[in-house]
């Protein structure tokens, strides 16, 4: 097991370790009760709102995408696994903070601070979840790009809660290790909102690139060749592609990339197409500029074990072949690679991922259409590779498939350490 794998929990173990802390602090050493009526209720609403800045101000740092945490969360998508599971607790939280606190009306300013954050904090969260809820799509439906620009001012209602929590009779004051690890929260989040704002488009590894050309694939779907104005190596991993345009940079995208020296080939499926700014067809025509940010990631099978199983639900199949293209030589190991598609037409990149099974002997491709064998799962795999014993598998596709083989690959015995995924639609 490598050190990086064994350093994937401590993000999540820190976070937990935090949440922790707080409880104990506030048990510990809680507010001194000052004969308010409601005064346990009082306190009780006021851990569920420090617990809320605890959980949003994980949310604001993991935001801000700095590399150096990846390895604590053991890449970038159990980063934004852990953004997502915080954001789900701290906003139940306020809910139930909102419910609970004896509300008061002689703060002229905390209390009209405290219920702008809560309605802004809310409608942000409407527009995440609303286009996921089948009763609020078809009034709700954002764009990638207008989610995005939204988004990012939560750190804004994030600051008002400061506000309020300074300027209403909050009995937090009195209990200075909870108030002190409170602020300190408030200030991590804020150095984050404004570094996220302000200074990460000049932090983030950014290069500039010309699309070469644009060609179909298959059915909604095509291929974006960028070359690099300068010579160089893009890092493997994730991508985000910039159009720019009458010398402005347009709306920005995650897609999936491939990669040569001093090439990004981007992958846009037609979901991936509308969130281009609607410009893989439109605007990316030979000659364009384009900025490519990244990669992130650590989804790489160059550390993975001898024997491996790689998963590619549709467009996923994308890093794979990147690491194809990357070994122009035999790839020493013994790799089985399975895509699985609804329709046998969907299969991309056929015709190059026979070559490459040609180029390596130790490389098996397994194509498996669920309209035609049912659904896909780990038996299978273990049947077409006989055992899965000191195997190491990684998978790339929609996030239920992935999650559904997670658990499969879990039940047949393979370790959490030996199971990599990336979900590459990171926002």
């Amino acid at each position: 097991m490598s050190r990086r794998l064994r350093a994937g929990d401590l993000g999540r173990a820190v976070v937990l370790g935090v949440l922790a802390l707080n409880l104990v602090l506030w048990l510990v050493a809680p507010p001194i009760n000052d004969g308010r009526p409601d005064f346990t209720r009082q306190v009780f609403s006021e851990f569920l709102a420090a617990t809320t800045v605890l959980c949003f101000t994980v949310c604001l740092v993991l935001a801000t995408r700095w590399r150096v945490l990846e390895p604590w969360f053991g890449g970038l998508d159990r980063m934004y696994r852990v953004h997502r599971e915080a954001a789900v607790v701290g906003f139940v939280l306020l809910v139930a903070h909102v419910a609970l606190v004896p509300w008061r009306l002689d703060s002229p300013g905390g209390t009209p601070s405290g219920l702008i954050a809560f309605a802004g904090i809310l409608v942000l969260v409407l527009l995440s979840i609303g286009p996921r809820l089948p009763v609020l799509r078809r009034v709700m439906a954002l764009s990638y790009h207008r989610w995005r620009w939204t988004h990012r001012y939560i750190g804004f209602f994030f600051i008002v809660s400061l506000a309020h929590m300074l300027l209403v009779d909050a009995a937090v004051h009195s209990a200075s290790a909870p108030f002190a690890l409170l602020m300190t929260a408030y200030v991590v989040g804020a150095v984050a909102f404004a570094y996220s704002m302000l200074l990460a488009r000049f932090m983030r590894p950014r290069r500039r690139y010309v699309v070469e050309g644009v060609r179909p694939v298959a059915t909604g779907v095509v291929e974006v060749a960028l070359r690099a104005r300068k010579a160089g190596r893009a890092p493997l991993g994730a991508v985000r592609v910039c159009p720019v345009r009458a010398a402005r940079v347009a709306r920005t995208t995650p897609v999936h990339h491939f990669q040569r020296p001093g090439w990004v080939n981007s992958a846009v499926d037609d979901q991936g197409t509308r969130r281009l700014h609607r410009s893989a067809r439109r605007h990316a025509a030979t000659g364009t500029a384009a900025v490519v940010e990244g990669g992130y990631g650590l989804f790489d099978y160059r550390t993975g074990a001898a024997r491996q199983v790689w998963v590619a639900g549709g467009i996923g199949v994308t890093p794979f072949l990147a690491w194809l293209r990357d070994e122009p030589e035999t790839v020493p190991r013994e790799i089985a690679l399975f895509c699985v598609v609804r329709l046998r037409e969907d299969a991309l990149f056929a015709d190059e991922l026979h070559t490459a099974h040609e180029r390596h002997p130790g490389l098996s491709i397994h194509l498996h259409v669920s309209s035609e064998s049912g659904t896909f799962t780990v038996d299978r795999i273990a049947e077409k590779t006989g055992g899965l014993d000191r195997c190491e598998v990684y998978l790339c596709g929609p996030r239920p498939m992935v999650d559904a083989l997670e658990r499969g690959f879990r039940q047949h015995g393979v370790d959490r350490t030996a199971i990599h995924f990336e979900e590459f639609a990171f926002r």
